[in-house]
C-alpha cells in the first residue's frame, strides 16, 4: 500500500468514525450499528494482514468468502500462544465480547420487522458496538505500530 493508499483510507476512516458519531448522537442506530460493523470487518482483515497471515486464513476458508466470525476465530487461535506478539493484545475478552455482539445485532436485525424488540434494545446495542469498535481499533493500532516497529529493527 502506497502513501496515497493510505492517506484515502485515514480520510475515510475519520470520515466514517464523524459519520459514526453524528449517528448515535442524533439516534440512527441502525446506520452506527452498520458502520461499527464494517469498522470491525476491516481492523480484523487488518490484524490478520500485519501478522503476516491474510493468506494462511484465506487458504483455511476453502474458497469461502471472508466473515468477520472466522476472523476473530483465526485471530484467537493465534492470540493463544505466548509467544506469539498477537497474545499480548488479543488474548483476553475483547474478541468474545465482539462475536456476542455481532450475534446480538444479527437477531435485532432480523427481529426489526417482526417487531419483537425491547425498548432501548437498538440504541443500546449501538452504544455497545461503539466501545468495541474504540477498543478493537486501539489495540489493532497498538498491535500493528509494535509489528511496524518490531520489523523496522529486524531489518538492516
Amino acid at each position: 500500500m502506497d502513501k496515497t493508499d493510505n492517506q484515502l483510507k485515514y480520510e475515510n476512516y475519520r470520515e466514517q468514525f464523524k459519520r459514526l458519531n453524528s449517528a448515535l448522537s442524533n439516534g440512527f442506530n441502525l446506520e452506527a450499528m452498520f458502520i461499527e460493523y464494517a469498522i470491525m470487518e476491516d481492523r480484523t482483515e487488518s490484524i490478520l494482514r500485519h501478522a503476516e497471515k491474510w493468506e494462511a486464513y484465506i487458504k483455511s476458508r476453502k474458497g469461502r468468502d471472508p466473515t468477520i466470525n472466522s476472523k476473530v476465530k483465526y485471530i484467537q487461535k493465534l492470540a493463544a500462544f505466548n509467544n506469539d506478539p498477537l497474545h499480548k493484545y488479543f488474548s483476553d475478552s475483547l474478541l468474545d465480547r465482539l462475536l456476542v455482539w455481532k450475534d446480538e445485532r444479527n437477531r435485532l436485525i432480523h427481529a426489526l420487522l417482526k417487531q419483537q424488540l425491547e425498548h432501548n434494545e437498538v440504541s443500546e446495542l449501538a452504544a455497545q458496538g461503539k466501545q468495541l469498535v474504540d477498543e478493537l481499533r486501539n489495540r489493532a493500532n497498538k498491535y500493528n505500530r509494535a509489528i511496524d516497529r518490531k520489523r523496522a529493527k529486524d531489518t538492516p
